[in-house]
């Protein structure tokens, strides 16, 4: 490694701000370009599962359709968002 390669790492973990995709400690980034996103993807989709099948067991069958429902469109905001910059104009970008 290089002396600006170490530099550049130290100020990574230095920074407070995280990595961008990172929320909660998870890298919840393109799980296509990194490793580490798809299995924090991975482990995001367990715990729901898991908490739907909570849900089911614990109250009833449609209250965890209803759970279903809510962690779907928690789930498809930032999707959306990412999909919306993605497609805008590469103008707007510059």
């Amino acid at each position: 490694m290089t002396e600006n390669e170490i530099k550049d790492e130290e100020a990574v973990e230095a920074s407070p701000m995280p990595a961008r995709g990172e929320r909660f400690g998870f890298d919840l980034g393109n799980p296509v370009e990194r490793e580490s996103a798809a299995f924090s993807w991975l482990i995001v989709i367990i715990i729901a599962g898991l908490s739907v099948a909570a849900v089911a067991k614990l109250i009833s069958p449609l209250a965890s359709l209803i759970w279903i429902l809510i962690l779907v469109g928690a789930v498809s905001i930032p999707i959306f968002r990412g999909l919306k910059h993605q497609l805008d104009s590469p103008e707007d970008d510059e």
